[in-house]
């Protein structure tokens, strides 16, 4: 008897030689947890003369988790055969780190493509401005990678000004190192119906997003480019988490080394990069960066601005703030701002300092510690509050 929960996808098409436009349709309970039955993704180069076996991958990378986890099949006409491989494999790995949640489904097919002889020793790199993406870039900056950044994924396609800063910035970089960058934009994140799978957080599984979506998804966009610019690797930053031993560990998320390290398509694989990596390690690589170019590099680590590249003021900036204290750099040179009512609002989100992140600030605590010593420093204040805070969850 056959599934009657599928997904049906069309074969993707390019318009305008850069835009690839894929629509499919959902019949039974899969059918909830989308907001359209469109997917595109806008390139900021050409597409055009690329397998459709390489141009399904963006949309089959963020809609097979929704069909595995409702239990749905997909069909397709074409698919890369590597890339139905790593499926089947991130398949299981969300079934180790969620093993409370369903992760079946098919994906049937009626031509399996092997996509060869198109790499050419090159390498990319998803890149935000981030610490987690300018350490990647600092580490293998002799590879020259192209840089990839997408709008649509922290930055909603709606906020247009602010997309057109974070480019301008980000091309600003990439003109001073001689790099490559491509940009994309899709809905990748907004044709999905993103309160609908909200049901779906519990039992380790947190929301859509950080717990399924953005390691894989984010990653499978970058496909088409790879294959028309010869890229056989690609680089994705990590996400350092720090346990209470102050070890690094990967407790269940979407970015994982069982993901992006499983994942591949014809001659292209995936590397999680910095794995190995704490955060205040990547900060001091940055530090080392700054001073060595002495250069006033601006850092993007807020997802809470609508306006501007940091707020300055939720627990991420805060704590990226210290750090870079930590480090001896001055956080008013690289992208932060401090105002009069900066210290008022991060004691207002005490509990939640110490709710996301408790081992980091502890460690931040026994570091700054060791540095402040300057009453006429702009920066004694919040560095005194934080070393009075009792980062404790009740």
């Amino acid at each position: 008897m056959s599934n009657q929960n599928k997904i049906e996808i069309q074969d993707p098409e390019v318009r305008q030689g850069n835009i690839i436009y894929c629509h499919f349709k959902c019949s039974g309970e899969v059918g909830e947890y989308f907001t359209e039955n469109i997917f595109y993704l806008h390139h900021s180069e050409s597409v055009e003369k690329i397998p459709k076996s390489i141009l399904i991958i963006p949309v089959l990378a963020n809609i097979a988790p929704v069909a595995w986890i409702t239990g749905a099949d997909i069909y397709v006409n074409e698919i890369d055969e590597e890339f139905l491989e790593a499926l089947e494999t991130i398949k299981i790995s969300f079934k180790t780190m969620y093993p409370k949640h369903c992760f079946n489904g098919t994906i049937i097919f009626n031509t399996k493509r092997n996509n060869k002889d198109y790499g050419k020793e090159k390498c990319g790199l998803f890149f935000s401005g981030g610490v987690d993406s300018l350490t990647s870039f600092i580490r293998n900056r002799k590879e020259q990678p192209t840089l990839i950044t997408v709008w649509g994924a922290d930055i909603p396609l709606k906020k247009r000004e602010f997309w057109n800063k974070v480019k301008n910035d980000i091309t600003q970089f990439t003109n001073r190192h001689n790099l490559n960058t491509v940009y994309l934009k899709s809905n990748f994140r907004s044709f999905l119906n993103e309160k609908n799978l909200y049901k779906f957080s519990r039992n380790g599984l947190k929301n859509w997003w950080v717990s399924v979506q953005h390691g894989l998804g984010l990653v499978g966009l970058s496909a088409p480019l790879t294959y028309k610019n010869g890229i056989k690797k690609v680089y994705f930053a990590s996400t350092p988490l720090i346990s209470k031993d102050n070890k690094l560990s990967f407790v269940a998320w979407g970015s994982h080394p069982s993901i992006e390290n499983n994942l591949k398509w014809g001659e292209t694989e995936v590397e999680l990069d910095g794995i190995e990596l704490n955060r205040f390690e990547k900060l001091e690589i940055i530090a080392n960066y700054i001073r060595d170019l002495n250069y006033d590099l601006k850092l993007r680590v807020c997802w809470k601005s609508n306006n501007e590249s940091n707020c300055s003021t939720c627990e991420k900036c805060a704590r990226t703030m210290a750090m870079l204290l930590i480090e001896g750099l001055n956080p008013s040179e690289h992208g932060f701002d401090m105002d009069n009512s900066l210290l008022q609002r991060m004691k207002s989100n005490k509990r939640f300092f110490a709710k996301i992140n408790k081992h980091q600030w502890t460690m931040i605590q026994h570091k700054i510690s060791e540095i402040i010593h300057n009453i006429d420093s702009e920066y004694y204040e919040f560095c005194n509050w934080i070393l009075m805070v009792k980062f404790k969850r009740k």
